[in-house]
């Protein structure tokens, strides 16, 4: 346990007095996603792969009542989002704070880029996500704390509902983290996949995670696909390498 690890405190988090339950869910695919490009607050737009995995995502959730889907302002998610709000009816909110993070001068280059220019920060971020910010970024402690104000005011808006949020896979982990009371430091431990669906309760006991990285929605035929709520969480692909923000 690192000396970070070992005063870590676990953040506050909504405890409603009826459970809330909130679709966490990362964008579709963008073709910088593709090529393995830093986006972080560059407005990039969904790929053809992308709308194709939206679709599926509403085709996935149609059954689930939710009373609101909400969205980070970047086109990436907000176009996700809109696809999944069709068959409910619903109008989609924005809140900025669920926008991704800011990765400063890395945004725009891809991993190799990065790797040339700034391989020596790039491996310290790697080894120490939480201390280690790439120049004109933003760190993980004041991404976690914008994603959770947004956290709370979803949940407090929609005590006993269930809810969506369409964001960003830097941003969503921060979330998944605090629910599952992990340190920052465990920031290379989650993954989130382009249209992975997180389920996260919470309740006036504490939060739980019921789904992670869930996304075999994206590869069943619709045919045979089972009801999301249904599905135990699907494990991702293992890839060593960490994925771009």
């Amino acid at each position: 346990m690192t000396g970070s690890d070992a005063t870590h405190v676990r953040p506050a988090l909504p405890t409603p007095a009826q459970d809330t339950r909130l679709y966490l869910i990362r964008h579709g695919q963008t073709d910088w996603n593709v090529e393995e490009r830093y986006q972080g607050q560059i407005d990039s737009t969904l790929s053809a792969r992308g709308r194709e995995q939206a679709a599926r995502l509403a085709e996935t959730l149609v059954s689930v009542p939710l009373r609101a889907i909400y969205t980070s302002p970047l086109s990436r998610a907000r176009d996700t989002a809109a696809v999944l709000a069709v068959p409910h009816g619903l109008a989609v909110v924005t809140l900025e704070a669920l926008g991704e993070v800011n990765m400063g001068e890395w945004e725009g280059l891809t991993a190799s880029e990065i790797t040339d220019r700034f391989g020596d920060v790039l491996r310290a971020r790697r080894r120490d996500p939480q201390g280690v910010t790439p120049a004109g970024g933003e760190g993980l402690a004041d991404l976690q704390a914008r994603a959770l104000g947004a956290v709370a005011c979803m949940v407090g808006r929609h005590p006993g509902e269930t809810i969506a949020a369409v964001a960003h896979g830097g941003l969503n982990k921060t979330i998944l983290l605090a629910a599952l009371g992990a340190p920052l430091s465990r920031y290379w431990a989650i993954r989130q996949d382009n249209a992975a669906i997180n389920l996260i309760v919470f309740a006036h006991a504490g939060a739980r995670v019921e789904l992670l990285n869930e996304t075999s929605h994206l590869e069943v035929p619709a045919a045979r696909r089972l009801e999301i709520e249904e599905t135990p969480a699907a494990q991702g692909a293992y890839t060593p390498r960490p994925q771009p923000e």
